[in-house]
């Protein structure tokens, strides 16, 4: 990941750390307090996430959790540097945890022996991870995070939808809903599922008014009008289905030949109105 991606990625997880820690390594902590992250390890590292726990059977401990999007060859050998620098400055030696949030089958080694040296550190594979661990949350922060664990029970059209669905139901106000959106779209992009919540999300008329939108606006303004109208299809092809199934999908010969913009957007709002094919058919039929 680059470093931009990298400090995005980290600023959305840093709200379920405490939940991953809890349902996915299964620790019991009664008090937990966030440490410095910035490591004077021949050059300067950040952990990502640094703890000072108190379990429920008394005992005291460090607790340090990265995530990782790729598979670094090296990363037992960074674990070790980050053991060794903890253990010294706080007489403590970390539980270390890794959480693997890439797209690649997982490779990286957990673990490490010579003749002088041994070590190893807890991997974890989020797509092991059920994503209804996550998926049924009453709090959006968790519900988002399900997107990278496993929901290959459900079949990604489903699992999108129960995902945009639990949003709606938990968060009703539409800017702060739009940023939950906006957050599962990111992480999305590690599992090659952007173009599906992207589609499911303007289905589902969940997104910001496309009129409000700076994306929108700038696309306008530099007058890519056909990736506009093939982004508005998109958006009606996937509305018809959601409501009408197969038969909705009929229409979309029809709704191709509209070459306006704002001709598409009136029809979207008459999908969400409509109670019939039949009202949809008659809209399109003045049209052509």
């Amino acid at each position: 990941m680059s470093k931009r991606y990298d400090k995005i990625i980290k600023e959305i997880l840093k709200d379920v750390v405490d939940t991953l820690i809890t349902e996915v390594i299964g620790l019991k902590i009664v008090k937990s307090t966030v440490l410095e992250t910035k490591l004077q390890v021949t050059n300067e590292r950040e952990a990502d996430f640094v703890f000072r726990v108190e379990l429920e059977d008394c005992s005291v401990s460090l607790l340090h959790v990265e995530f990782q999007a790729t598979n670094y060859s090296m990363m037992v050998y960074r674990e070790l540097r980050y053991w060794v620098y903890l253990t010294e400055v706080h007489g403590i030696a970390p539980l270390q945890y890794v959480f693997y949030i890439g797209n690649e089958p997982l490779t990286m080694k957990d673990s490490l022996s010579s003749n002088t040296t041994t070590h190893r550190y807890n991997l974890i594979d989020m797509r092991d991870v059920d994503c209804e661990k996550f998926l049924y949350s009453d709090k959006p922060e968790e519900v988002i995070i399900s997107i990278l664990c496993n929901y290959q029970q459900k079949g990604v059209k489903i699992f999108i939808r129960e995902i945009l669905s639990r949003l709606t139901e938990l968060v009703p106000e539409e800017t702060l809903r739009g940023k939950y959106i906006r957050q599962v779209e990111v992480l999305s992009q590690l599992r090659d599922l952007q173009g599906e919540i992207l589609k499911e999300a303007e289905a589902m008329a969940l997104m910001y008014d496309m009129e409000r939108d700076l994306r929108f606006k700038q696309g306008r303004e530099r007058g890519v009008a056909e990736g506009l109208l093939r982004g508005e299809r998109r958006g009606v092809e996937g509305m018809l289905e959601i409501k009408y199934g197969s038969a909705g999908l009929e229409l979309m010969d029809m709704v191709s030949v509209i070459g306006n913009v704002d001709k598409l957007e009136e029809f979207k709002n008459l999908i969400k109105k409509s109670d019939s094919l039949d009202e949809l058919k008659r809209f399109l039929g003045k049209g052509m």
